[in-house]
């Protein structure tokens, strides 16, 4: 693949420095002044409240539902079981499940049995949201136990009761059992690899099971307009283009294009609400039946119970190398637990095998998965989307590689990464890598977390085992494959003020894209971030755009949005050089002025051209303009660079990818088994940094992220399949006590622009959540010269290890 093959609209020269710099988000003084206006501040006149009944067992058959006295509640509208919705409900899944593996698992309501603690029985509507709890708390349900199932190892056993029998009798679908998918991504021959290798390490490690936990949790509220015959959602969700799609699959006669999809303020996302769930279409079925709008807005314990979150994942690795240290094969077996219903596992499971080699230039790779139904929370679309639980596990090998060469474990990594020479390249499994400085981020991250003097394990002042590690991340921008296309569109709309507003499809969870947005469109048109204004993600007015997921946001909406300003300002600059009576060369626009390059003084305000264009002498225009000036630009972006995976596999299913790196010194106290960071450095080419300030805020959000879930976080179940961390109380959270904050020099960007988006720019959002895992984990394994295989890293779990290791007495 050369340079010279690269699609790519084109790039824009920065006129007046607005791309770069460190501006406040646009949506921030609403939000600290209290003015947003989140989901559950929207109140519609005549609107009732929908409360679900949820399992208290994990696996049960369903014998009897007795809804009289929650209907006897005064205020309770109805009350509805599997029985009274499905004749309004298709069964539903992923996507992915419905049309490559040819099964949907999910029901709106469970109508035989459940199979989680939480899983949807039946809904109850009613005059306010008291009512609704007291009257689904009143609802009276019959259950027969039966036998759980909560790993994925025992769901596999032939002794395991069958979650899903009536699928796994089907021969049309692949699930045989619990076993859900078997599947493989193959690049190279790994067999012979291995066998010629002069060094193969091999180890088991496995993730915790966790929730996002986004300070607004899911919900929604429909509203059915009888007369127009259109149902108009608002939703906490990240893709609100695509959800009227996703919610007219699994309604009966209710078309995609009768959804009008509004988004107000979104409490944060991180993958969680990218999906469809029974939430949405209860919502809808029932505004459609009562002709009355209908809210349901999920409660914390109800998040935790239902909110679905990160898979578990258990990976044994063996990586194969020379004497000299070159990487020479890759082979994993992954065992996915999936949970109650498949969702986004197999996309998860095929997306981060496929990338999961990160930058090493490993010529073979398989990784081999299956995803396996238990009796717990199904997982959905988390930050990372499986890299982390990859990436925790292969960066981990890599140390273990190290020390069975005698190598240090960075040198290690340095012999085995592109350098941008190298480049471009496809790796084994045929992902297409360009315009990165990989080495460049590695060596000044090594001399940021100071790592020579750090490495090695060696006690501190106070007693402590201080030890550092690091981990890498090649992370995906969009996923073609995943979705069936990539792409964003965008409209730039001039008023006759001068007054710029954008209308993108995209949605905003907290991650700044609006305001880079912004910034782009403020910069190719001249004019100031002030005078942009941005309108996101409502269905009825805003092009068509795949959601916010995967770090797509910036290089897809955002390109869009900087084509559509293009356009634009290529009118405007048709109209003023005519009214300058200078040539279109020579035509710039800056700092909210038209003028003429060599002659400043020739020239107007955006407001004066503005008015011109609307209200100015008809005959002083071109000839084709005199009918009427139209101050709009449009445009719509889509990847030439994504491509869909083969039989193997493999392809480069991104626009482009995002390198990051992350390395931590901890110390580790013996005495309580607590682990302190004591220091963090991220390094990463996510190219042209289109706001600094913001892109800090994203690193240190995902860092904070990566460090809950890797010390503090984790969910546990009985073996009868009880959730027993379903509150917050037991659910640990990290807190502003418990992290740290990184100061400026800690967030090392190495910007090599991309050729193929507006600016150059590519995504970071997700990234320094992937890199922390293996970090810390490296990091713990460096100070106490344990090895950790099983997440959280809390105390429970390092305080037993240092005592088995003589580390600490009793």
């Amino acid at each position: 693949m050369s340079k010279a093959q690269l699609k790519s609209p084109k790039q824009v020269a920065s006129t007046s420095a607005v791309v770069g710099a460190r501006i406040n988000t646009k949506i921030g003084r609403k939000l600290v002044t209290g003015t947003g206006r989140f989901l559950d501040d929207i109140v519609l006149p005549g609107m009732l409240h929908a409360r679900f009944v949820r399992s208290p067992h994990a696996h049960a058959r369903i014998l009897n539902i007795d809804t009289s006295k929650a209907m006897d509640i005064p205020g309770v509208e109805l009350v509805w079981t599997a029985e009274d919705i499905d004749p309004y409900v298709l069964p539903f899944s992923h996507p992915e499940n419905a049309k490559h593996l040819g099964f949907v698992d999910e029901e709106v309501l469970a109508s035989d049995r459940v199979r989680y603690v939480g899983d949807e029985v039946a809904i109850v509507l009613a005059k306010d949201r008291n009512t609704a709890i007291e009257a689904a708390d009143s609802v009276e349900i019959e259950y027969e136990k039966l036998p759980a199932v909560i790993d994925a190892e025992s769901a596999l056993l032939d002794s395991a009761t069958i979650i899903h029998p009536h699928l796994s009798s089907d021969p049309k679908n692949p699930i045989n059992g619990n076993l859900i998918y078997a599947g493989k991504t193959v690049g190279g021959d790994t067999k012979t690899a291995l066998s010629n290798a002069d060094v193969v390490v091999e180890a088991t490690f496995t993730n915790n099971k966790t929730n996002p936990s986004p300070l607004e949790p899911h919900g929604c509220i429909a509203d059915w307009n009888n007369g127009s015959q259109k149902l108009t959602l608002w939703a906490s969700t990240q893709v609100p283009h695509r959800l009227p799609e996703l919610i007219a699959t699994a309604v009966v006669d209710l078309d995609p294009t009768n959804i009008i999809c509004k988004i107000s303020d979104v409490g944060g996302g991180f993958g969680a609400k990218v999906g469809r769930y029974s939430h949405h279409v209860a919502t809808c079925v029932l505004s459609m039946y009562t002709g009355k709008p209908v809210k349901m807005f999920l409660d914390r314990i109800e998040e935790m119970q239902a909110g679905r979150g990160r898979y578990d994942e258990t990976m044994n690795g063996r990586l194969a190398l020379s004497k000299e240290g070159k990487m020479l094969a890759l082979d994993i077996d992954m065992l996915q637990n999936t949970g109650a219903y498949a969702n986004y596992g197999a996309v998860i499971a095929k997306s981060s095998a496929l990338t999961c080699g990160g930058p090493y230039l490993i010529p073979n790779q398989e990784i081999r998965y299956k995803l396996v139904y238990t009796n717990i929370m199904p997982g959905t679309a988390v930050r990372g989307f499986g890299n982390p639980q990859f990436m925790y596990a292969i960066e981990q090998l890599i140390d273990l590689a190290a020390e069975e060469l005698g190598m240090d474990a960075f040198d290690l990594r340095l012999l085995n990464v592109p350098k941008i020479s190298d480049l471009p390249l496809r790796t084994a499994t045929r992902l297409k890598l360009r315009d990165m400085d990989v080495y460049g981020c590695l060596t000044q991250l090594r001399e940021r977390i100071d790592w020579d003097s750090n490495r090695g394990g060696h006690r501190t002042k106070d007693g402590k085992l201080r030890g550092v590690g690091m981990g890498t991340v090649m992370q995906r921008n969009g996923n073609k494959s995943a979705k069936g296309a990539d792409y964003s569109g965008a409209i730039v709309r001039m008023d006759r003020f001068g007054s710029v507003t954008v209308f993108s499809g995209t949605s905003s969870i907290g991650t700044g894209t609006t305001t880079g947005i912004v910034q782009m469109v403020s910069d190719t048109l001249g004019v100031s971030v002030d005078r942009v204004d941005i309108v996101i993600g409502d269905t009825d007015i805003t092009p068509e755009d795949m959601g916010v997921w995967g770090d797509r946001s910036s290089v897809f909406a955002g390109t869009a949005a900087t084509m559509a300003a293009q356009n634009l300002k290529a009118k405007i600059i048709r109209l003023a050089a005519h009214l300058l009576n200078i040539s279109e060369s020579n035509v710039i626009i800056s700092n909210d002025r038209i003028f003429e390059s060599n002659k400043p003084e020739n020239g107007m305000s955006i407001e004066e051209f503005a008015n011109l264009a609307t209200y100015g002498d008809q005959t002083n225009r071109p000839s084709d303009l005199q009918g009427g000036v139209s101050l709009v630009g449009e445009a719509r972006f889509e990847t030439q660079e994504g491509e869909f995976m083969d039989e193997y596999g493999t392809g480069s299913v991104s626009h482009v990818y995002t390198f990051s790196s992350a390395a931590v010194v901890v110390d580790v106290d013996l005495s309580t088994g607590e682990i302190d960071i004591v220091d963090i450095a991220v390094a990463e080419d996510a190219g042209t940094i289109i706001n600094p300030k913001l892109a800090s805020g994203q690193v240190q959000g995902a860092v904070i992220q990566a460090l809950g879930e890797v010390l503090l976080e984790g969910y546990q179940y009985e073996s009868d399949g009880s959730l027993a961390t379903g509150t917050l109380l037991d659910y640990h959270l990290p807190t502003v006590a418990d992290m740290p904050l990184l100061p400026e020099d800690s967030i090392i960007h190495v910007e090599t622009p991309d050729p193929t988006t507006s600016f150059g720019q590519k995504g970071l959002g997700e990234c320094a959540t992937v890199t922390i895992f293996p970090a810390v984990a490296n990091a713990v394994a460096d100070a106490t010269g344990i090895r950790f295989p099983t997440l959280p890293l809390s105390p429970s779990r390092v305080l037993p290890a240092l005592v088995e290791a003589g580390l600490r007495e009793l």
